[in-house]
């Protein structure tokens, strides 16, 4: 009897801890920093709730911000992630065949972003686009009409969803992709790397500013071990 009890206990836990571990949602990233009205809503949530610095976002997640507003996201394996005002994003992390892939899925608005080298991929999708991350940093916005890809380093596999074209955007050029199928890329002229590197430097000063508030000024590095 004492026996029969002893297995049906290992039976019993085994099943907790094997439950425990499907309903596991791990973290993909995190929210580093939130400056004025930020929101997330994870997948198994139905209602807004305010994103928080320090906030572990599982895969799956929506992230918004309201107008004057910016967060920035961290992947843990450095990738970053700055998302502009009146912006509605959806990231998702995947591991198909042992390569970290990560994809964000952007509704509209306006993502600055840097991405770390790492085996696997990361993707930005749009209603009109693809755009294949290597190693790259730059600014993607995205309309109702187009998608403006604005590249400061690396280079980018940018496809148009409606008519099945790929350009190469590489470093600084800029790439458009349009809701007619139209792909395009050219040189950025001066104003618009002005404008690149403005962009990149006021969201770094919201940084700086925000940190100070805080009294914080280190850098949270988390790594991934690749197998």
């Amino acid at each position: 009897m004492k026996k029969e009890i002893f297995k049906l206990g290992i039976i019993f836990t085994l099943a907790f801890l094997f439950l425990g571990f499907v309903n596991y949602a791990p973290t993909i990233a995190i929210v580093q920093l939130v400056k004025n009205k930020a929101y997330h809503k994870p997948p198994t949530i139905n209602d807004w709730k305010p994103a928080q610095k320090g906030l572990g976002l599982e895969s799956g997640t929506l992230v918004k911000t309201d107008e004057k507003s910016f967060l920035l996201i961290k992947f843990l394996d450095g990738s970053f992630l700055r998302v502009g005002e009146n912006t509605t994003l959806e990231i998702i992390s995947e591991n198909p065949k042992g390569n970290y892939s990560r994809k964000v899925n952007i509704d509209n608005g306006g993502v600055d972003f840097k991405v770390s080298k790492v085996k696997g991929k990361f993707e930005f999708t749009t209603p009109l686009s693809v755009a294949t991350i290597r190693g790259t940093e730059g600014l993607l916005i995205s309309r109702f009409d187009a998608d403006t890809l604005m590249l400061r380093e690396g280079e980018v596999d940018f496809f148009n969803k409606f008519s099945n074209i790929t350009r190469k955007v590489r470093a600084g050029e800029i790439g458009i992709s349009t809701r007619t199928g139209e792909v395009t890329t050219r040189q950025m002229t001066e104003s618009e790397q002005r404008k690149s590197e403005e962009i990149r430097r006021s969201i770094e000063k919201r940084e700086i500013e925000i940190r100070g508030k805080t009294g914080e000024g280190k850098e949270i590095r988390i790594k991934i071990k690749e197998k």
